[in-house]
């Protein structure tokens, strides 16, 4: 793209060419973000210690480069800037990595460098979370979410490479970006939701039937796992419950045999989503699966 950078609500490809901005090490399930009136929390940690790594793959020029961070939605629809939560730049002797705040649109992005003598790799323990008040962003015209029920949010990543001749013609951009797994920002969300952190198996055939351990948090006697499949519409073509083998699971592991997929004639792998559901409205994020041809 020429000329004026892309809006931070378009959606953009991580990967192009030989160019891949990736996240090496992901940001912690949870963070308690905080408000303009009280200090900061610190910056988003990753698991179990330290901070998210974000490495920029396939790039050899030795021009650095700077590395973009806001504050993204986590729900169903296209990435765009959360409107109740704001990166907050973090600083102090604990800090190593340099950063300033810029405004694009009134969303707040950190910039911070990213350069060939750390091998396009930067750890970021600089980055905070500042919650907004619900009251302030309701009230503005078109805004149709409910800040309290809108508490999950996505650290996401952009860089831009200047594209020079044969590639491109001078002056073209190539814009890359990466969103983090979804934080959940609220301390009383963060004690209810449950939360899926790895999962023992991400394929299996339509016909189903294996075991898979799901990894994490806050699992009740009551928890359900779901398989769903979306269409280009957004709307849901298939549903599944799996079969939850209680005596096995506790509150950290729920052990489930893998659904049968709803079409066994399939020729090529799909993807489906998988989420935990303690209830109504306390759902774990969801995490990709895929069924593949028999």
């Amino acid at each position: 793209r020429s000329n004026a950078l892309p809006p931070l609500d378009w959606p953009l490809p991580s990967q192009f060419d030989q160019y891949e901005l990736c996240i090496e090490v992901q940001p912690r399930p949870h963070h308690r973000a905080h408000y303009e009136t009280e200090g900061s929390r610190g910056a988003v940690k990753a698991t179990p210690t330290g901070h998210p790594v974000v490495k920029l793959c396939g790039y050899t020029e030795r021009k650095p480069l700077s590395l973009q961070v806001f504050v993204g939605t986590a729900d169903d629809r296209s990435i765009r800037p959360h409107p109740f939560y704001q990166i907050h730049r973090v600083t102090g002797k604990m800090v190593g990595t340099a950063s300033h705040e810029s405004v694009q649109a009134g969303t707040k992005l950190l910039d911070i460098p990213l350069t060939p003598d750390n091998n396009m790799t930067v750890l970021i323990d600089c980055a905070g979370i500042l919650k907004l008040r619900n009251s302030d962003i309701e009230l503005r015209k078109g805004e149709t979410d409910v800040g309290r029920k809108n508490t999950r949010v996505r650290l996401v990543f952009r860089v831009h490479l200047p594209l020079a001749p044969p590639v491109a013609s001078s002056g073209r951009v190539l814009a890359l970006q990466v969103a983090s797994l979804p934080i959940e920002c609220s301390q009383r969300s963060a004690q209810e939701l449950p939360v899926i952190e790895s999962i023992s198996l991400t394929s299996c055939s339509v016909e189903g039937g294996e075991e898979l351990l799901l990894s994490g948090s806050n699992f009740l006697p009551i928890s359900r796992v779901l398989f769903t499949e979306r269409g280009t519409d957004g709307k849901f073509q298939w549903e599944e419950e799996a079969h939850v083998d209680r005596d096995n699971s506790n509150e950290c592991l729920l052990c489930v045999r893998v659904p049968t997929y709803s079409d066994l004639s399939i020729t090529r792998p799909v993807s489906v989503s998988l989420y935990v559901s303690n209830g109504k409205r306390k759902r774990s994020s969801t995490h990709c699966f895929k069924f593949l041809p028999s």
